[in-house]
């Protein structure tokens, strides 16, 4: 398979004087916002990006599709600017209070971007800790309920999470990150997503994703108006072995 654009290419946003280009531009500031308050936050964010827009491509997705997934997972982890440092950064040894303060991250990144982002990527940005057992949070419910964007995008996370070092955890063989995934596949991850990222191994995916983190992030590869369409006036939502906060 020839490596989408996304992979390869970002474009920054051209923002005129309109009101259409106001969402894209809050967007692409939170984004600043994240590093620098944590860079390595948002390399894992940047990372987990192009990861998500390959599994979209290789799951034959339409463009509008791989440009939510890849801002979903750029924002998915916005809401750990409002847990303590004390506690994100604490290297192990988390108490049952400190778990919970880090497990409030989805809901208040949801509340940052459900206006300004299409539906699907504050979904991801919501649910991206959720299963298709029921067993996640914040919610605990059915992942398989949830738009695939949100389902890419927790194969996404994993996947990085697990092949990048963490003070608590080494970094992981892309393969065996790969195999843990399709293990955890029906239970804690899609199915179909967990498939096309194994495809993506199978053609040596991994050696196209060594971006340059300090390049332009501000705007999802493959730039289309639907990531940035603001969700509903209502607020409605679209309603393991493998432990990635």
């Amino acid at each position: 398979m020839e490596v989408p654009t996304a992979l390869t290419t970002q474009r920054a946003p051209t923002h005129g004087d309109t009101a259409a280009d106001a969402p894209a531009l809050v967007a692409s500031r939170l984004i600043e916002v994240i590093r620098l308050r944590d860079p390595d936050l948002a390399d894992h964010g940047q990372r987990a990006a192009h990861v998500a827009a390959a599994i979209a491509a290789e799951m034959g997705l339409d463009t509008a599709s791989i440009d939510r997934a890849y801002l979903g997972a750029q924002l998915h982890d916005i809401g750990k600017l409002g847990v303590a440092e004390a506690v994100l950064w604490k290297p192990a040894g988390l108490s049952r209070t400190e778990w919970t303060q880090i497990r409030t991250h989805p809901e208040k990144g949801h509340r940052l971007v459900a206006d300004i982002v299409h539906r699907d990527v504050a979904a991801a940005v919501l649910s991206h800790h959720e299963r298709l057992d029921g067993a996640g949070y914040p919610f605990g419910i059915d992942a398989r309920t949830l738009p695939m964007t949100v389902r890419i995008v927790q194969v996404a996370d994993a996947y990085d999470a697990m092949t990048s070092d963490r003070p608590y955890e080494g970094a992981l063989a892309a393969e065996v990150s790969v195999v843990e995934i399709r293990r955890c596949a029906g239970t804690q991850f899609d199915p179909d997503a967990a498939a096309a990222l194994a495809s993506l191994l199978a053609i040596g995916f991994e050696d196209d994703l060594a971006i340059d983190l300090t390049g332009d992030e501000t705007a999802p590869a493959l730039l289309s108006a639907d990531p940035f369409a603001a969700a509903p006036a209502d607020g409605s939502r679209h309603g393991s072995a493998l432990t990635v906060e």
